[in-house]
């Protein structure tokens, strides 16, 4: 049942592939759990095939400690995400440019991926002028070297895209939190594994 956010922690089940609703999102946690089959996948290698993804619809944070507490800095953000959120993002935190209203969701989202190594991915819903839900689909993917998270992708999808502009208003007024789920690397390949086993051979 969705749940009302409060400004506590989310409640974090563990998810499986088939959990993320959109397919280019459902591509992106497929292409960053491969680059993951041995150890956690480096930024650097994170080349997804062209058509799986839209840029517009990422940012790109850099994982920073100060004072034991985990926080985001900006280095990339698509033209998408500037239609939503008209303040400028690079070199700022992801603490400072949140709206207070989504700030604990996404502050509890981007810490967990961070601190498990695991794909996260969430769902809120708000609802528009005309009383219409709107959801955003927020799925953040870790990369890093020996165990550490250093960088956190994150795709952002909303189910009515003609509301970015009003989306942030819409979310001050009224939060629901739909889902909230960690996914393994190893749980995405193995479900790619009985995906492929289950497809019919060719014929000659």
């Amino acid at each position: 049942m969705p749940t009302r956010s409060e400004g506590i922690a989310l409640n974090f089940e563990n998810g499986t592939l088939h959990s993320i609703r959109s397919v280019s999102q459902r591509a992106l946690a497929a292409s960053w759990a491969r680059l993951g089959k041995e150890s956690m996948p480096s930024f650097d290698r994170f080349d997804p095939e062209p058509g799986i993804h839209d840029p517009k619809q990422l940012v790109v944070w850099k994982v920073e400690v100060t004072d034991g507490q985990l926080d985001f800095r900006a280095l990339y953000r698509g033209r998408s995400i500037d239609d939503a959120f008209n303040e400028g993002w690079t070199g700022k935190t992801l603490r400072e440019v949140s709206p207070p209203a989504l700030q604990p969701a996404i502050m509890s989202a981007s810490d967990h991926c961070a601190s498990t190594g695991c794909a996260v991915y969430t769902v809120l819903r708000t609802y528009n002028g005309a009383g219409l839900p709107v959801e955003l689909e927020r799925l953040l993917l870790p990369f890093g070297k020996n165990g550490r998270v250093k960088i956190v992708v994150a795709s952002l999808q909303l189910t009515s895209p003609d509301e970015r502009s009003r989306i942030t208003k819409d979310f001050e007024a009224q939060l629901e939190i739909v889902m909230s789920a960690r996914i393994s690397a190893a749980i995405i390949n193995n479900a790619l594994e009985r995906d492929s086993n289950r497809q019919p051979a060719l014929s000659s």
